[in-house]
């Protein structure tokens, strides 16, 4: 059995690859062939302990993902999520890989940002707004500027000093070509973005939805279960369009997008799952109107990368790490 740690398994999944991966992955919730469940979640502590088992028609394997998210971790200088892959033969049910899954999870959840600016953001979006300066963060913008030529990145986080450190890392990992800023409010990185990232553990609003410029496109990524609120729920009535990874895990776990459905700015059939959405349709879409994707995440992306690194490594290629 292979042990592939975070460099094998960032190496094996460029983000390009990894964006067209996790699209075919949401083709496949739309049109029935996801056979994976909804999480199972587990209070651990101060956090919680998730299950995810993943599997698809037609796949080469399947993966389960057990992971730990615990909101505390910051304040322990310890990260918030900790997490393990494995992946199983379909024919044979052989386990043949660990993977390390604090990687496979912040690759994922960035491609699905990345997905959702390719289908959803304007054409010529440059300026992104990102939420966070934890794990998922550095994901979230690799992944955004993977499907958009973004010129500047503006980061907010609620504690200075690491959003200070952020914004020196991802300004060398992104050289002159890319400016990067610290935000010193979160309206500051709202105000004239193009794309706005959420990638917090917030259980109130982020930000305003009058700060939202006509034509933004938003992900958010943060907020997994009922009772987090990462986006104003007004800024669901106030989208175009509305996406979700998954109608039935968004209506079990989002908790921003339940909200705006109970206090009747969102309408039960108010929202798409994003595997609809034709791959044109931002070439086409109204410059003014504002987009929203909200992904609670789903254990067919962490299947959909699991395949992509596995398939680039090549079954023989038997590294130990």
């Amino acid at each position: 059995m292979r042990i592939l740690d975070a460099d094998q398994v960032r190496a094996a999944a460029p983000m390009p690859q990894l964006l067209d991966a996790v699209e075919a992955a949401y083709r496949d919730v739309a049109q029935g062939r996801d056979r994976s469940p909804i999480r199972s979640r587990l209070p651990m502590g101060s956090g919680d302990l998730l299950l995810m088992p993943g599997v698809r028609d037609g796949g080469a394997g399947a993966s389960v993902k057990l992971v730990t998210v615990m909101p505390d971790n910051a304040a322990r200088g310890l990260p918030t999520i900790h997490a393990v892959v494995a992946w199983f033969d379909a024919e044979s049910g052989e386990p043949l890989a660990i993977l390390d899954g604090p990687t496979l999870t912040g690759m994922r959840t960035g491609a699905a940002s990345g997905v959702s600016t390719r289908l959803l953001a304007r054409p010529d979006a440059h300026v992104l707004a990102l939420f966070g300066a934890g794990a998922q963060a550095v994901w979230q913008v690799r992944a955004v500027l993977a499907a958009r030529e973004i010129s500047e990145v503006r980061v907010y986080a609620r504690t200075g000093d690491r959003r200070e450190a952020f914004v020196a890392s991802l300004a060398t990992e992104l050289g002159s070509g890319t400016r990067v800023v610290a935000a010193q409010s979160a309206e500051e990185a709202v105000r004239g973005a193009d794309v706005i990232c959420c990638a917090t553990t917030s259980f109130e609003p982020i930000f305003s939805a009058d700060w939202v410029a006509p034509g933004t496109h938003i992900s958010a990524v943060g907020s997994f279960q009922k009772g987090m609120i990462e986006l104003p729920p007004e800024i669901y009535a106030a989208a175009a369009l509305v996406a979700v990874d998954s109608r039935e895990a968004a209506l079990e776990e989002a908790g921003d997008l339940v909200a705006a459905i109970g206090a009747g700015l969102l309408g039960g059939d108010g929202f798409v799952e994003i595997g609809t959405i034709d791959a044109g349709w931002a070439a086409a879409r109204d410059p003014s109107g504002v987009t929203v994707f909200k992904s609670v995440g789903l254990a067919i992306q962490d299947l959909a990368a699991a395949e992509l690194v596995m398939a680039n490594l090549g079954r023989t290629d038997r590294v130990i790490g």
